[in-house]
């Protein structure tokens, strides 16, 4: 999909410059040392995402589930306000066009838009530091939260393509986030052919998967992981918390949802 013809973003981008350039050191730097300081203890304590490795069997345990709701609930109020910024970023995209409106509403609409966008770096920070803390709190790592938000959520995310923010990069995972994804899939295809029954009837069909899925993701012809849902064991996982997980699905921001600090970037505080 082509999005350099949409605008969204390089409002929002230009909005997020505008609002470090006014923001003054105490209101932007202090806040992002802090977010990061929170983010490396996350990554201290667990370990970088792309070194966890999933069940060999692709069973997950109930327990791991329920923590991964209660990571969900805790940043549901955050995915509100940044789908709401979304909807600006949308709303000012579309504006120019629109034919219902006069001159002054336009302009009205456009301040009103912007005065949302602006707030994007703050609540980003604040989306980043809500995950983080209920992942300590729940004693989860990036890596394995990424690996359940993929694995339950595969589905949804193929249809990102068809809802409103289609047009919004946001609304798809990052090649970073693909290409991370693929080594936690290696990690768990290593420890699967590791095992001792790696040679029975499931264990082949799960390596299949699991190939087919790193390849899918590698050479591009799945933007996302599991479009038509993840292996057997792990969707039977799934399958009693669906409809909770579900309703804490944040359409739209799939990008911020899973983001996470480049290796060796620091801000010395």
């Amino acid at each position: 999909m082509n999005h350099s013809k949409h605008r969204g973003w390089r409002y929002l981008t230009i909005a997020t410059i505008i609002f470090f350039l006014g923001a003054g050191t105490w209101f932007f730097v202090l806040p992002i040392q802090q977010s990061k300081r929170l983010e490396h203890s996350v990554i201290e304590r667990f370990d970088w995402a792309t070194r966890y490795t999933p069940p060999a069997d692709g069973i997950i345990q109930p327990d791991r589930l329920e923590r991964f709701i209660r990571v969900r609930e805790a940043v549901q109020a955050n995915c509100r306000y940044f789908q709401n910024i979304m909807d600006s970023v949308i709303r000012l995209e579309t504006l120019e066009s629109d034919q219902s409106l006069s001159a002054s509403q336009k302009t009205s609409a456009g301040i009103d838009s912007l005065k949302s966008m602006f707030s994007a770096a703050p609540t980003f920070l604040e989306f980043m530091d809500a995950r983080n803390s209920a992942l300590l709190v729940e004693e989860m790592g990036l890596g394995e939260y990424i690996y359940l938000y993929v694995a339950a959520y595969g589905e949804l995310l193929a249809q990102e393509s068809q809802g409103p923010y289609a047009d919004q990069d946001e609304a798809y995972l990052s090649p970073r986030a693909r290409k991370e994804y693929v080594q936690i899939l290696g990690n768990q295809l290593a420890a699967l052919q590791a095992t001792d029954h790696v040679q029975d009837a499931a264990s082949q069909t799960l390596i299949t998967s699991l190939q087919a899925e790193m390849t899918a993701l590698g050479d591009g012809s799945h933007t996302s992981p599991w479009p038509d849902g993840p292996p057997q064991k792990t969707a039977e996982s799934l399958a009693p918390y669906h409809e909770r997980i579900s309703a804490l699905y944040c359409e739209g921001i799939v990008r911020v949802e899973i983001l996470q600090k480049n290796k060796g970037f620091n801000i010395e505080g």
